[in-house]
């Protein structure tokens, strides 16, 4: 049986998903309280890594054939482990995309033919293919991420 600090953390995190997407919509959140305005922003990793989990927890919790976008969750992974100074390795996108194999790396061709993503062997062992995003892409999901959060840091008009 799951424990009360898993609980808890689910419960957090899902108060946090719904604060943000109530912004989004442009509402007033409901329930704000003092301690909401004293978190620290979020910031463009922080929003990579909260739109993996919540990618992971619908999958996992509505239906995971209904939900499965690889190439997303691909860009996303990258981005972090960028951020993060951590190579990804073709296997580890796989694992990520959240679909079999075949189709990951078929995923992962497509993101390459089109420059979104740089295949680098190990020049001592040409088995191991790391990724990484292309200038462009990484530049294109930190626009994406900038507007996301200029939205939620937007306050609607009374």
């Amino acid at each position: 049986m799951p424990s009360a600090e898993l609980f808890q953390e689910v419960d957090a995190r899902l108060s946090e998903i719904k604060q943000l997407f109530t912004q989004l919509a442009g509402e007033p959140a409901v329930n704000a309280t003092l301690e909401d305005t004293n978190r620290p922003r979020l910031g463009r990793v922080d929003l990579a890594r909260l739109m993996l989990w919540c990618r992971e927890l619908l999958e996992r919790e509505v239906a995971t054939d209904l939900f499965a976008d690889p190439a997303f969750n691909i860009l996303l992974t990258l981005y972090v482990s960028r951020a993060e100074g951590r190579d990804v390795s073709t296997s580890g996108a796989c694992t990520a995309s959240g679909v079999p194999t075949t189709t990951a790396l078929r995923w992962i061709n497509a993101l390459a033919r089109r420059g979104m993503v740089h295949k680098r062997s190990l020049p001592s062992d040409r088995r191991f293919t790391y990724l990484e995003l292309s200038s462009e892409t990484a530049d294109a999901l930190e626009r994406f991420f900038d507007r996301i959060l200029n939205r939620v840091a937007a306050r609607p008009e009374a």
